[in-house]
């Protein structure tokens, strides 16, 4: 289990995700907990080790909307993962897929997270 701070597009991120890499190379990421004491949000993926000694992951979530109302949209991930010790960096892009039906255009997001 990985604890993750988030950059989106340069700005930190105060919230974390916690991300669960599975033997079967699937993930799961578990967005901050909401006033239930349930994550915002749960993500679902799969990852892959690369000959490197890095690893890819995709993860989809939806992105709720923080006033209760229906979600804004669902969130396309994919990082590249570079792991040391009991931490590891991570750098991508996602894409929102909005509730109205377009599509926002890719913006980074990075990671650091510890285990």
């Amino acid at each position: 289990m990985w604890v993750a701070k988030s950059t989106i597009n340069g700005e930190t991120s105060p919230y974390t995700t916690t991300f669960i890499f599975h033997p079967d190379h699937t993930v799961e990421a578990l967005g901050p907990s909401g006033p239930d004491g349930k994550p915002f949000f749960t993500g679902t993926g799969h990852w892959i080790t690369r000959d490197d000694g890095t690893f890819i992951y995709h993860v989809t979530h939806p992105l709720p909307d923080h006033t209760g109302g229906p979600d804004i949209g669902t969130i396309y991930s994919i990082q590249q993962v570079t792991v040391s010790g009991d931490s590891h960096e991570s750098s991508g892009c996602a894409i929102m897929h909005k509730a109205d039906g377009t599509i926002q255009e890719p913006i980074a997001v990075t990671l650091s997270a510890t285990r």
